[in-house]
């Protein structure tokens, strides 16, 4: 490799790794309702071999009661076996797992770019540009399981593209068990996963054929390792997830005014209007108008001040690599790729929305992140396009241009990340629960009960103290660990309660300290200590009566 790509390759991954480890302790601000539940299981694991509830080594995490893949807790043990129980611990793993899907996305655009355009920089660009993504350096600083899934899909995309494109010996099975995997990362990924292999199967019949028995072994290997998940998807608990976050739920606002519209039709016999109200019907309107918002420029080219995943004032993607992808697309099916490939491109890209689709809160970027690292080959095939088509001047002249337009889209985001992010947004992780935890420990001897809300800036207030306290799992399990982790579920550690606490004065004990959101406080009640976010807005404060 020439000395002076080498140089443009490492730029690219310090680039990378500089956006994605800087200041990782402070932004975000504090460990996420996520994080911290990751982060005590882990713990719990690495001490005892159980989780929170007393399950030896679960395939799912109960969390809440929310039922999630636990794949990434095992990962962030060893980290926190190294570093303790920390934020920094639970982010690591997801930083240097996006770090690994940087390189993939570089190998991928390789792959193609060498093969086919006589462009082998195209993976050069690919990963350029992911590097310096919005979408991916936020979520990947989160220690969260949706790095896991995305780095095993795209890893099982990679060695998928190099089995069928350059009949590499061992990459059937190198797929097959990046996408076994996968389904145990994250729950995207459980959908995603088999639509990829059922259609790139279909595309790549003929070349799955004349390798019928690597496929044969590789696809055993696979399911084997998917069939665990699989299981516990399909369980009762497993469920709990998909039904809490269900699009087509009962009670949906949708689906009760159609529901009343289906009623009020079939009462006057009008067959038509049953048939436009029905629930299939219904329910598809549901997935087409989830599926479409996520194509939305707005949604994925700006931003207002405070939407979720995002950078404060930018969109998911900077607006300059909307052309970028329009000529990409554009490139991919005008050029010499094979149509196959063409196909699974595309195919690839248009299904990453459908997780999300199924859920509530559509457009969902954690839940669509597979959109991302197909956008940034896709872009690479623009820039190609585009490339050549000037002469040498010209390039250099749109050299001049491009890099003022990147530099002014990273000062925005470094702005909005950096800056402002972790001062503006800091409720939305719980800012002011560590130093809440931290007096309540400080000042435990002078009260016979301390009682902590599970409401407002409280919300799971039990799991927070678990965390910041680095409560001893053995103990605790020993306690009775935990029973449920409804919203409203009382827990109970020592003299500590979590739960629903004294919403009036009259009910109130002496010798007994309350921890209330800032906008609960009882009137009458005396205010003992302030809690307040990294804006300076009070969040939280201890009271007692007097």
């Amino acid at each position: 490799m020439p000395i002076k790509r080498l140089l443009f390759l490492s730029g690219i991954f310090i680039v990378a790794a500089f956006f994605r480890f800087y200041n990782l302790t402070l932004v975000p601000p504090s460990p996420s309702l996520d994080e911290v539940s990751i982060g005590y299981n882990a713990y719990s694991i690495l001490h005892t071999g159980k989780d929170e509830y007393g399950v030896s080594w679960p395939l799912l995490l109960r969390a809440y009661d929310d039922f999630r893949p636990a794949l990434y807790v095992y990962f962030t043990i060893p980290f926190v076996w190294l570093f303790g129980l920390t934020a920094e611990a639970v982010r690591l793993p997801s930083v240097m797992l996006s770090l690994i899907t940087v390189y993939v996305v570089y190998c991928i655009g390789k792959l193609i770019g060498k093969k086919y355009l006589s462009f082998e920089r195209l993976g050069d660009v690919a990963a350029a540009i992911l590097a310096i993504s919005p979408w991916h350096i936020y979520l990947s600083r989160l220690g969260h399981e949706a790095n896991l899934g995305l780095a095993l899909v795209a890893l099982g995309v990679y060695f998928f593209l190099r089995a069928v494109v350059t009949s590499s010996r061992n990459a059937w099975l190198f797929a097959a068990i990046s996408f076994g995997l996968s389904v145990h990362g994250y729950q995207s990924q459980k959908i995603i996963s088999p639509l990829l292999l059922i259609f790139g199967g279909a595309l790549y019949w003929k070349a799955i054929w004349h390798e019928k028995k690597k496929v044969m072994f590789a696809a055993a290997v696979g399911l084997i390792i998917a069939i665990p998940a699989v299981t516990v998807t399909l369980s009762p608990q497993g469920m709990v997830r998909f039904r809490g976050t269900s699009a087509f739920a009962d009670d949906a606002a949708i689906v009760v005014a159609a529901r009343e519209k289906y009623i009020a039709a079939k009462e006057s016999e009008n067959r038509i209007a049953q048939i436009f109200q029905s629930r299939y019907v219904t329910n598809a309107v549901i997935f087409a108008t989830n599926y479409v918002s996520h194509f939305s420029p707005a949604w994925l080219f700006a931003g207002g001040e405070r939407e979720a995943h995002k950078v404060p004032g930018l969109g998911l993607m900077y607006v300059w690599e909307l052309p970028l992808l329009l000529f990409g697309l554009w490139a991919i099916i005008a050029s010499r790729l094979p149509r196959r490939l063409q196909a699974f491109l595309l195919i690839s890209i248009f299904i990453s929305p459908i997780p999300a689709s199924l859920t509530t809160q559509a457009p969902h970027a954690m839940r669509a992140y597979t959109f991302i690292p197909l956008l940034q080959v896709v872009e690479a095939f623009g820039v190609w396009w585009i490339v050549r088509r000037l002469s040498k001047q010209q390039l250099r002249i749109l050299a001049v241009v491009v890099g003022m337009v990147v530099s002014m889209g990273l000062s925005k985001f470094w702005q909005g990340y950096f800056v402002r992010f972790p001062v503006e947004q800091s409720d939305a992780f719980q800012y002011a629960m560590k130093e809440a935890v931290s007096y309540a420990r400080v000042s435990e001897a002078s009260y016979q009960k301390i009682e902590f809300s599970n409401q407002g800036a409280l919300y799971q207030s039990y799991m927070f103290f678990l965390f910041y306290t680095r409560f001893n799992p053995g103990e605790y399990l020993r306690l009775g660990g935990t029973i449920s982790g409804g919203y409203e579920e009382a827990h109970s550690i020592g003299k500590y309660a979590f739960g629903i606490i004294p919403a009036r004065y009259e009910d109130m004990k002496k010798s007994v300290l309350y921890i209330y959101d800032s906008a609960m406080v009882p009137q009458g009640a005396k205010v003992i200590k302030r809690f307040i976010d990294a804006g300076g807005k009070e969040a939280i404060v201890a009271a007692t009566i007097l």
